[in-house]
C-alpha cells in the first residue's frame, strides 16, 4: 500500500511540474460549511457528512491550494466520512489545483465533487478525484478545459472510481466532453448512473454504451437523441461500492419519493427521456429489468401493446406532456409490480376498459389535465390495491355507477376537481375506506337533492359506513369520529333543496350520509330563500329525535350568503318567517325586485340603492314590506299604498321633510327605519303608530320648543326605539347631545324684542357697506380661490385654459411615501375618481416588477400634472424626491410652470432639509395647503384647465399597464407554457397554495409550482431554471426573513437576469405580513430599494397583482417543448 502511495506522489510531482497556471494568480477562496444530512450507512451505522463550499469570486484564471482545503476538513483516520467538495466560481474561469503532489490519499473518505462555472484540467481533476476517493462527480453550468488533441491517459484512476456522473449545461459538445473526461487506454468505466441535461450537440448512445457497460440509470434532459434509445443493456443489478447502503434520509429521496421499492444497497434501474425531440414510440426500445421509466416533453401521440412487452420489474411509469391521444388495450398488462402510473398533461380523450387489467399492484393513477369525457364501465374495478385516483382538469360530465372501484378497501383519495360534473356521483359513497373525494370547481349544485337521495342504493352505502358487519353492536346512525371529506369548494352548490313529501328511504339515506360524510362547501353561494325550509324542518326533526346535538359541523359551517339581511347566518338556524322567494308580477316598480314572504302572504319590494329621488307612485296591492334604503329620497310624502305597508325601511337617504299627516292612516306599519337621514323634526302624528321597531339615529335633530314633545315621547317609548342613546339633538349654544338627557329648559325658541326693531335696519345698512368692502378686498386677494369656487359651483372655467397633449391620458399622478398612503387614498384618489378624473397613485397603480424610476418616468410622461406629497418619510429618503423632480423638469421648462404641484404634511423644520432646487420651486410657485378647505377644489380646478379631449371614454377605462414604456410586452407570452412560476419557502407554502394560487387559477392563469409540477426524478436546480424560462412571470413570495436559502437565491438571480434581458417585469416580488426588515442578500436588498414590489397587507393587493402580470395567454401547449429539470444523482 505504501509503495503505491509513493508511486502516486512521484506522478503528482511530475504533473505539478508540467501543469502550471499561466497567470500565476492564486484564487481568492471563501470556505463555508456545506451542511447536508447523512447520505450513506455502513454496517447499519450512518456515515457522517463533512462538506465545504469553496466559493471562488476571482474573475481570471487562478490556482487553488488543494492541500489547505483538504486539511481544513480535518478528516478522521479511524472511521469513514463523506467529504463533499462544492466548488462555485462566480465567473467562467479555469481553476488549477496546486500542491496535489503533497496531498495524502484519503483512504477513509468517500468523495463527492461538484463544480459550478469552474473549468479544470482533466488530468488534474483525475488526480484530485483519486486523492479524495471520490464516487460522485457533478458539473453544473460551464465547461472544462482540455487540449485540442489529448492523448489517452494510462490509468484514469480517479475517474475509474466514479460511479455517479451528472453533467448539466456543458458548453462543449456533450459527446466530446464525455470522451475527454473518460479518456483512458482501458475505455470502460464503472459508472452506474449518468444524468445529462441541457446538452450541446446530440447524444450518441453507442459511445455511452461502450464506455459504461454496467450502466443502471440513464437520464437525458433537454438533449437531442439520434436514432433509437435502447435501454438497459446491463442485465445484472449493481450494488453500491464499499458495502455502502443509503441512509434512511437518502433512501426516502432516492426511492420512496419516486414511489420505488428497492433495497438501499443497489442502484435503481431507470430510463428518463425529457425534451429529446423523440417523435414516436419507435424511438424507444426497452428490455430486461427496468424499475423506473419516464418520458416527457416529446411527441408520442400513440403507444401500443408492444412498448413494455419485453420489460420486467417496472414499478413507475411517467408519460407526460407528449401529446398522447391513444393507448392500446393491453399496453400495461403483465406489469405486476407497477405501483405508480402518471399520464397527466396529455390529450387522452378515451381509455379502453381493459387498459388496467393485469396490473394488480397499481396504487396511484394520475390522469389529470387530459381531455377525458366519458369513463368506461369497470375501468378501475379490478384495481384492488389503489390508494389514489387523480382525474382533475378533464372534461368529465358524468361518472356512472360502474366506473369506480366500489369494492375497494384501499382507495383513500379521489380527485375530480375542475371537471364539468353536474350530478354528484353517488358511487363515491359506496367506497368503504375512502377518506377524501375532491370535487372542487365543478358544476354540482344539489338542485334536486330529493332525486339524488332516492337514487342512492342503501345496501352498499350501509356496507361502506358500517365499521363491522359481523358485530351486533354496529350502529350506522352513530355520528362518526373521523369524517369522510366531500370537498365541493368553488362549485355551484346554492343550497340543499328537498321536497316536502320526500320518501322515508331518502330521509334515512340523508341521515346516514350526514352522519359519516363532511361536505365542505366553501366559496359556494348558499341562498336562504323559502326553498330551504323543507330541508331545515327535516334537520330540526332529526335534532328533536336526538340524532343531532347541534354541535355538528353543518350547524356552524354552512352560512347564508344571500339574501343580504341573512348574510352570515347559519343555514340551519333560518326560520320560515324569515324567508321569502322571488316572484314576477306586473305591478312591481321599475328598477325594483319583488318577493313574497309566504308565511305572512306579504309582498316585499326591494328598491335598495337604485337611485330613487322619491317614493314610487304605484306598488302591488297586497300587504307590503318596502326596502328603500340607500337612495336619494329627500321628502316623505303620502302614497295610497302606504296603508298596506308593514315595514318601511328608509335608512341612508337624504330625507329632510316628512308630511305632517302621513302617519295617520298607517295602521299596519310595525317597523319604521329613518336613520342616517337629514331630519331636524318629526311630525307629532308618529304618536298614533303602533310600532314594534323605530330607528332614528344619525339625524341632525334640533333641540328647540318644537321638539320638547319629541323627547318626552321617546322616553315613553324607550323599548321600541333602536339605539336610543344614538339619537342626538343640537341646541343653539351647544353641539349634539343625547336628546333624552338634554334638560327641558334648553328646548327654547327665541322671541324678537323692541331693540331688534330699531337696530336691525342700521345694522343691515352698515353690514352692506362692510360686505361690499370686504368682497372687493377678497376678490383681489383670493382671486384663485374665487376662480376655483366659480368652477366648483357653476362649472364656469373662463380662465387658464390650455391645450391638451394627446399623450397625457392621466389627469394626475400622485407621488408619496408609505406614511401618507391612507391620506392619499381617502382624501385624494377616491374623491377625484368619483369626479371622473383619471388618477395614478404610487401606492395603487405603480406596476410591480418595474423599477421605481421606470414607473415615475412613464407616469410623468402620460400625466397632465404631478402632485408631490412631502412627508417625514419622503424627506428622509430623498431618492423619490430627486427622481420625481428630475423627470418633471422637461415639462416644467416648456410653458408648464404649474405641472408639478407640491403639498406638505411634514413639520416645517423638516422642509428646510429639502434639496435647494425643490425649496426654490416651492418659493416660486403657489403651494397647496392640504389642510385648507379648498385643497381638493383647487386640485379639481387645476385638473380641468385643459380643453376637453375626445378620448375621455378611453381615459375612464384606463388600464395602467398602458403607462409603461414597454410597448411590446405581450410578445413574451407567445412561447411560454406557463403564465406564472411561483417560488416560496415552507413558511409561505400555506398562504400560496390555499389562498393566492387558487384565486389566480380561477382567473385562468396557468401556474407552475415546485410542489405540483416538478416530476419525480427531475434535477431540482435545472427544473427551477427552466420553469423561470418557460413562464411569463416569476412570482417570488417571501416573508422577508434576514436570509434566504440557496434555492430561493438561485430563483431570484435567474428571474432578475431574465427581467433585465427581456426588459419587462418578469420578476414580481410579494412580501407577506408587511415586514420591512431588509434582507441580508445584497441583490435582494437592492431590489427592495429600487423596484416596486407587492405587500399582501395592501387592500388593493390582488388587483395590483393582476395589473402587474400579463393576461393569461391561451396557447396550444401541444406544440411547445418546455425543458424539464435533470434528476437527482443517487449517490
Amino acid at each position: 500500500m505504501k509503495a503505491m502511495e509513493n508511486i502516486i506522489r512521484v506522478i503528482c510531482v511530475l504533473m505539478s511540474t508540467v501543469l502550471k497556471v499561466e497567470s500565476g494568480v492564486i484564487c481568492k477562496t471563501e470556505l463555508k460549511p456545506f451542511m447536508h444530512p447523512s447520505l450513506f450507512s455502513l454496517h447499519s451505522q450512518n456515515i457522517e457528512n463533512v462538506g465545504r463550499k469553496i466559493h471562488i469570486p476571482t474573475s481570471t484564471n487562478c490556482s487553488v491550494n488543494v492541500t489547505n482545503i483538504i486539511t481544513h476538513f480535518d478528516f478522521p483516520t479511524d472511521s469513514k466520512r463523506v467529504g463533499m467538495f462544492v466548488f462555485i466560481c462566480d465567473h467562467h474561469i479555469k481553476v488549477s489545483f496546486d500542491d496535489l503532489h503533497i496531498s495524502m490519499i484519503q483512504s477513509n473518505l468517500i468523495g463527492y465533487v461538484q463544480l459550478t462555472k469552474c473549468q479544470f484540467d482533466v488530468e488534474e481533476m483525475d488526480l484530485f478525484l483519486s486523492i479524495t476517493n471520490s464516487r460522485v462527480f457533478t458539473i453544473r453550468t460551464g465547461n472544462f478545459y482540455s487540449p485540442d488533441h489529448q492523448n489517452k491517459t494510462a490509468s484514469c484512476k480517479g475517474f475509474k472510481r466514479i460511479v455517479s456522473v451528472s453533467l448539466e449545461s456543458i458548453n462543449n459538445d456533450i459527446m466530446s466532453s464525455i470522451e475527454n473526461l473518460f479518456n483512458c487506454n482501458d475505455d470502460t468505466f464503472n459508472v452506474k448512473e449518468i444524468l445529462i441535461g441541457q446538452c450541446t450537440g446530440q447524444i450518441n448512445q453507442t459511445i455511452i454504451r461502450q464506455k459504461f457497460p454496467d450502466l443502471q440509470t440513464l437520464s437525458l434532459v433537454d438533449c437531442n437523441v439520434s436514432g433509437t434509445v435502447e435501454f438497459p443493456w446491463a442485465t445484472d443489478v449493481s450494488p453500491l461500492p464499499d458495502n455502502l447502503s443509503r441512509s434512511d434520509y437518502m433512501q426516502d429521496h432516492y426511492s420512496k419519493s419516486l414511489h420505488l421499492n428497492i433495497p438501499p444497497n443497489i442502484f435503481r434501474r431507470q430510463l428518463t427521456l425529457t425534451n429529446n425531440e423523440i417523435t414516436g414510440q419507435h424511438q424507444v426500445k426497452m428490455y430486461g429489468l427496468l424499475q423506473f421509466f419516464k418520458v416527457s416533453n416529446n411527441n408520442i401521440s400513440e403507444i401500443d401493446d408492444n412498448l413494455f412487452n419485453n420489460v420486467l420489474g417496472l414499478q413507475v411509469i411517467v408519460i407526460t406532456k407528449v401529446g398522447l391521444r391513444l393507448i392500446g388495450k393491453s399496453t400495461f398488462s403483465g406489469q405486476n409490480k407497477l405501483t405508480y402510473l402518471d399520464l397527466r398533461n396529455n390529450e387522452i380523450t378515451d381509455l379502453p376498459s381493459t387498459v388496467f387489467n393485469q396490473v394488480p399492484s397499481l396504487k396511484y393513477i394520475t390522469l389529470s389535465h387530459n381531455n377525458l369525457q366519458n369513463l368506461r364501465e369497470k375501468l378501475f374495478s379490478d384495481l384492488e390495491q389503489l390508494l389514489q385516483i387523480n382525474l382533475e382538469n378533464n372534461k368529465i360530465a358524468e361518472i356512472t355507477d360502474g366506473v369506480l372501484p366500489v369494492n375497494s378497501v384501499t382507495l383513500k383519495t379521489l380527485k375530480l376537481n375542475n371537471n364539468p360534473l353536474v350530478e354528484f356521483p353517488v358511487s363515491i359513497l359506496y367506497i368503504r375506506n375512502l377518506r377524501k373525494a375532491e370535487l372542487k370547481s365543478t358544476n354540482i349544485s344539489f338542485s334536486n337533492l330529493t332525486a339524488l337521495l332516492e337514487k342512492v342504493d342503501a345496501s352498499p352505502l350501509l356496507r361502506s359506513v358500517n365499521p363491522s358487519s359481523s358485530s351486533i353492536e354496529s350502529d350506522v346512525l352513530q355520528t362518526t369520529d373521523e369524517w369522510r371529506i366531500i370537498d365541493l369548494t368553488g362549485s355551484r352548490v346554492s343550497g340543499f333543496f328537498i321536497d316536502d313529501d320526500m320518501c322515508c328511504h331518502a330521509r334515512r339515506v340523508m341521515l346516514v350520509i350526514l352522519k359519516h360524510f363532511k361536505f365542505e362547501i366553501k366559496e359556494n353561494h348558499l341562498t336562504c330563500f323559502s326553498d330551504i325550509i323543507p330541508f331545515n324542518k327535516l334537520m330540526q326533526n332529526f335534532t328533536e329525535s336526538r340524532h343531532w346535538t347541534g354541535n355538528e359541523y353543518f350547524f356552524s359551517d354552512w352560512l347564508c350568503e344571500y339574501p343580504k339581511e341573512l348574510e352570515g347566518k347559519s343555514v340551519l338556524s333560518i326560520q320560515a318567517e324569515e324567508t321569502y322567494s322571488q316572484i314576477d308580477i306586473f305591478d312591481c316598480p321599475t328598477l325594483c325586485e319583488c318577493y313574497v314572504r309566504e308565511v305572512y302572504n306579504v309582498t316585499i319590494v326591494n328598491c335598495r340603492g337604485v337611485g330613487l329621488n322619491e317614493l314610487p307612485n304605484t306598488m302591488p296591492s297586497s300587504d307590503l314590506d318596502l326596502w328603500l334604503e340607500n337612495n336619494n329620497i329627500s321628502k316623505l310624502v303620502f302614497r295610497s299604498y302606504l296603508c298596506n305597508v308593514r315595514q318601511l325601511i328608509l335608512s341612508h337617504n337624504i330625507i329632510e321633510h316628512i308630511d305632517h299627516n302621513i302617519f295617520r292612516n298607517l295602521e299596519k306599519l310595525k317597523i319604521l327605519k329613518l336613520d342616517n337621514n337629514l331630519l331636524t323634526h318629526v311630525p307629532k302624528s308618529i304618536d298614533v303608530l303602533q310600532l314594534n321597531t323605530l330607528c332614528l339615529k344619525n339625524n341632525p335633530f334640533v333641540c328647540d320648543c318644537r321638539t320638547l314633545w319629541f323627547k318626552k315621547w321617546l322616553l315613553r317609548n324607550v323599548f321600541l326605539i333602536d339605539n336610543l342613546r344614538e339619537v342626538n339633538c343640537i341646541s343653539e349654544s351647544e353641539n349634539g347631545h343625547q336628546i333624552i338627557y338634554v334638560p327641558d329648559y334648553k328646548f327654547t325658541c327665541k322671541k324678537p324684542t323692541v331693540f331688534h326693531h330699531y337696530t336691525k335696519p342700521v345694522a343691515a345698512a352698515t353690514s352692506v357697506i362692510l360686505i361690499i368692502g370686504v368682497i372687493t378686498f377678497l376678490l383681489v386677494y383670493y382671486r384663485l380661490e374665487i376662480k376655483v369656487l366659480l368652477y366648483v359651483n357653476f362649472e364656469w372655467h373662463p380662465f387658464d385654459r390650455g391645450k391638451l397633449d394627446q399623450n397625457e391620458i392621466v389627469d394626475l399622478t400622485i407621488i408619496h411615501a408609505v406614511d401618507t398612503t391612507e391620506f392619499v387614498d381617502e382624501q385624494l384618489v377616491l374623491p377625484l375618481q368619483q369626479l371622473g378624473f383619471v388618477i395614478c397613485s404610487q401606492a395603487n397603480d405603480f406596476i410591480a416588477g418595474y423599477s421605481v424610476h421606470e414607473n415615475i418616468s412613464s407616469a410623468v410622461f402620460y400625466s397632465k400634472h404631478v402632485l408631490l406629497i412631502l412627508s417625514e418619510t419622503m424627506i428622509s429618503d430623498s431618492i423619490l424626491l430627486d427622481l420625481t423632480l428630475a423627470e418633471c423638469q422637461e415639462k416644467m421648462k416648456v410653458n408648464r410652470a404649474n405641472f408639478l404641484l407640491v403639498t406638505n404634511i411634514a413639520p416645517t423644520s423638516r422642509v428646510a432639509k429639502l434639496n435647494k432646487d425643490l425649496q426654490k420651486y416651492i418659493q416660486l410657485h403657489q403651494h397647496l395647503n392640504c389642510k385648507g378647505s379648498l385643497f381638493l377644489s383647487k386640485i379639481r380646478y387645476i385638473l380641468t384647465s385643459y380643453q376637453t379631449s375626445g378620448s375621455k371614454a378611453m381615459m375612464a377605462d384606463l388600464n395602467h399597464r398602458r403607462l409603461l414604456p414597454i410597448k411590446d410586452t405581450l410578445q413574451y407570452t407567445k412561447d411560454h407554457e406557463y403564465d406564472l412560476f411561483f417560488c416560496y419557502s415552507s413558511d409561505e407554502r400555506d398562504y400560496c397554495q390555499n389562498n393566492l394560487i387558487p384565486q389566480l387559477e380561477r382567473e385562468s392563469y396557468r401556474i407552475c409550482t415546485p410542489d405540483s409540477h416538478f416530476h419525480p426524478g427531475d434535477y431540482l436546480l435545472t427544473n427551477i431554471g427552466l420553469a423561470v424560462e418557460s413562464s411569463s412571470h416569476t412570482i417570488f413570495v417571501t416573508s422577508n426573513h434576514d436570509s434566504f436559502d440557496e434555492l430561493q437565491l438561485f430563483v431570484f438571480q435567474k428571474a432578475i437576469e431574465k427581467t433585465r434581458l427581456k426588459k419587462y417585469n418578469h420578476l414580481i416580488v410579494i412580501l407577506i405580513q408587511g415586514k420591512t426588515c431588509p434582507p441580508g442578500e445584497k441583490d435582494i436588498n437592492e431590489y427592495f430599494h429600487s423596484f416596486v414590489y407587492l405587500d399582501t397587507t395592501d387592500k388593493h393587493f390582488f388587483s395590483r397583482l393582476k395589473t402587474s402580470i400579463l393576461q393569461p395567454n391561451e396557447i396550444d401547449v401541444s406544440n411547445v417543448n418546455i425543458r424539464n429539470g435533470i434528476e437527482n444523482t443517487s449517490i
